[in-house]
């Protein structure tokens, strides 16, 4: 639940926001350095920081973040709105980031204590706190660094988030996973408004907020929750932040300047300058950060060589194949095939079959899901009980009720009715099990068509539809290496594919009442069933 909170926190909070920051010049202007032509406000980050700490605050285990984890992010907060007002100097931005991180260590316990190549004996404090503290710092900023273009800080956040949260799960760390889930749904909540082109950016403050969260929990991963775990393994999980943040500060001191100096020499700049185009650029470095944590996973006890080893031999592939070769995904010939998927793409059916499945599709599948489930817990029944009386009202009143997102009521809808069909519906045994299969295989290649043919180049796909293919793929794998249990990952599974989906669904809706937004009432009524 802290994923929906969160989620629905940020992208109710971020279009008041978006308009505070036009209002008081909280925007990123174009500039030299600046793949953007216009103003675009910088307050995603606000949006996301307060989500996160909403969602912990009425969900999460705090006994370790309310100590430290939060105290920090408050700092880290106040800093970076200072800075996207001011554009503060780099050494008040160290000010406040050695403050947050300080906070964590000494109040929050967060120590890096047993380091690779030095065995397992923990060091002392006067070696591990000044450690930790300035490991910190120096993510935070590899993280703030490597946001350059929309959607890319945002979505190897999220990749890193997804590892930790993995590991966390199948080693009983509970608080790291639910941390992990607020966060996430913070950035998939500001996805919503940054995947090119970017309606709204996250500024330092949020930057700052992802580098220093995945920091803090990879830390306490390694050095807490599970100890066997290699204590390398956070470069892995960090990924390429770290390398894009060396390779740029070597470059820098080469050429005689400060490394703290900006220009144009990130890892994104040489992709774009390559020839590639914003959504291959960010696509790439996605699939390389995805390389990076699939090994956190496949080697987490691992000996350090083959953890560091693997570290570096992934940073040099990935440097050798940026650099050579800035032309691997421009380009590409056409040929017959090409120009045939080309005209199926401007094919206004290619558009309306798929949007028909996945709006009328996915309520009936879920509104038979829960009519024949055994059993309906009560807490879902009343939460579904007062979403649908919202939702009524806000179709009933129109304008005058959009202040209320409908996405707060849609996707929650889908949490509650997946939940109820994998804990005792109908679809769990048998042929009813084979039947929920080939409808979910309908609805994911409905979407996936919906996604491919309302592109406007042939073969392209957007890096947020990667995220989600990787998310899936993912935890399919880590199913079939028993990671994680058998009845976790169909169920993640499922609400990814089916909160993709309603995205599209309320991004292609005509009018107020149609199959989505009825089905969703209907789903709805069915869950509060119990309570009349």
């Amino acid at each position: 639940m802290t994923f929906i909170i969160a989620l629905a926190v940020t992208m109710a909070l971020i279009p008041p926001l978006a308009a505070l920051g036009r209002r008081y010049a909280m925007v990123d202007l174009p500039g030299e350095r600046k793949v953007h032509a216009l103003p675009v406000p910088r307050v995603g980050g606000v949006a996301m920081v307060l989500g996160a700490v909403i969602a912990l605050a009425i969900w999460g285990p705090l006994h370790w973040a309310l100590r430290g984890l939060l105290p920090g992010l408050a700092v880290l907060l106040l800093f970076g709105v200072w800075d996207d007002l001011r554009e503060l100097g780099y050494r008040l931005k160290f000010a406040g980031q050695f403050a947050a991180a300080a906070i964590v260590v000494v109040f929050g316990g967060v120590k890096i204590a047993v380091y690779p190549f030095l065995g397992l004996t923990p060091l002392p404090d006067a070696v591990t706190i000044p450690v930790t503290i300035v490991v910190l710092v120096a993510v935070t900023n590899a993280v703030n660094l490597s946001d350059g273009l929309d959607g890319l800080a945002a979505g190897i956040s999220l990749l890193s988030l997804a590892g930790i949260a993995l590991l966390a799960y199948a080693s009983g760390g509970t608080d790291l996973v639910v941390t992990c889930a607020a966060v996430g749904g913070a950035i998939f909540g500001f996805l919503r408004f940054n995947t090119y082109p970017a309606k709204v950016f996250m500024g330092d403050t949020g930057s700052q907020f992802l580098g220093f969260a995945i920091a803090v929990l990879a830390i306490r991963l390694t050095q807490h929750t599970n100890t066997a775990i290699n204590p390398a393994l956070p470069l892995l999980l960090v990924g390429i932040p770290i390398v894009d943040t060396v390779y740029v500060m070597l470059r820098r001191l080469r050429a005689g300047r400060s490394p703290f100096s900006p220009d144009r020499g990130h890892v994104h700049h040489r992709l774009l300058a390559g020839g590639m185009a914003h959504y291959e650029a960010v696509a790439v470095i996605y699939l390389a950060q995805i390389a990076f944590v699939s090994a956190a996973l496949l080697l987490r006890y691992y000996p350090d060589g083959v953890v560091v080893g693997t570290y570096l031999a992934l940073a040099t592939g990935f440097v050798l194949v940026v650099f050579a070769s800035g032309r691997m995904l421009h380009g590409l010939p056409k040929t017959r095939l090409t120009g045939w998927v080309g005209a199926v793409d401007r094919s206004p059916w290619s558009r309306r079959i798929p949007d028909l499945v996945i709006t009328c599709g996915m309520p009936l599948y879920l509104l038979a899901g829960v009519t024949t489930a055994a059993a309906v817990p009560r807490d879902i029944e009343t939460s579904a009980a007062a979403v649908f009386v919202v939702l009524a009202i806000r179709l009933l009143a129109g304008e005058r009720m959009r202040f209320v997102p409908l996405r707060l009521l849609v996707f929650p809808t889908i949490a509650f009715a997946v939940y109820v069909i994998h804990v005792g519906g109908v679809f769990s045994s048998g042929t009813a099990h084979g039947v929920q299969l080939g409808v979910l295989t309908l609805i994911g290649l409905a979407m996936y068509f919906s996604i491919r043919y309302t592109q406007d180049t042939t073969f392209r796909t957007t890096p947020t539809d990667l995220l989600v293919i990787a998310v899936a793929v993912g935890i399919g794998i880590l199913y079939e290496e028993g990671v994680i249990d058998a009845g976790l990952a169909p169920m993640v599974v499922e609400l990814v594919l089916l909160f993709y989906c309603g995205e599209i669904g309320m991004r292609r809706m005509r009018g107020r009442w149609n199959c989505l937004t009825v089905g969703t009432l209907a789903v709805l009524a069915a869950l509060a069933w119990g309570l009349v």
